[in-house]
């Protein structure tokens, strides 16, 4: 459904054509724009919101997955907070790097919740996220900053493996017979 995404990135590659760094001129004009459209967009959300799960409901005639939480949460994901701003604004790779070891740890609290018998990805990681089976699923805007080379290198730090999951970003999976602990990192 979302391509080739049990192959590993290659070291050098770049990941998807909108994993490219913002302007500092776009980031600053969506800075000053947010403020006017993500309030307008999630209110819209809110209106639509209830014909979708009144839809999910008729058609199946079970309880709603919950994709409409994604859809309402999407405006809320372009945010364009103080410490995203900063990350995005500077060539500072340790902000980046930082972001994506927060990401790595989100990725590894899921399947430590998949261990234990939970279901898939839910909860705030999924409406953020997503999720593509028993995967996270990474937008590339969240790696903006970062070459395919220390994408891996980071995972790998974590005992995950970060694989193409095409223009959907990646997906950082556990990397095979590599048990994960507590603290985040590979026991």
């Amino acid at each position: 459904m979302y391509g080739n995404h049990t192959a590993p990135l290659p070291p050098s590659a770049h990941l998807t054509p909108s994993a490219g760094r913002r302007s500092r001129l776009g980031l600053l004009a969506w800075a000053v724009l947010q403020c006017g459209w993500v309030p307008l967009d999630l209110l819209l959300r809110l209106l639509v919101v209830p014909f979708l799960v009144v839809g999910e409901v008729l058609s199946d005639g079970q309880r709603p997955d919950r994709e409409w939480l994604r859809f309402l949460a999407r405006p809320l994901t372009r945010w364009v907070g103080p410490v995203r701003f900063v990350r995005e604004w500077g060539p500072a790779p340790g902000l980046w790097d930082a972001h994506l070891n927060r990401l790595c740890d989100t990725a590894l609290r899921v399947y430590r919740r998949q261990e234990q018998g939970a279901v898939g990805v839910r909860g705030w990681a999924f409406a953020r996220y997503g999720a593509e089976g028993r995967a996270l699923l990474i937008s590339p805007k969240e790696y903006r900053g970062l070459s395919g080379e220390r994408i891996q290198q980071i995972a790998a730090g974590r005992g995950l493996v970060a694989r193409s999951a095409g223009p959907f970003g990646i997906t950082l999976v556990p990397a095979a017979g590599r048990p994960y602990g507590k603290e985040g990192g590979r026991r």
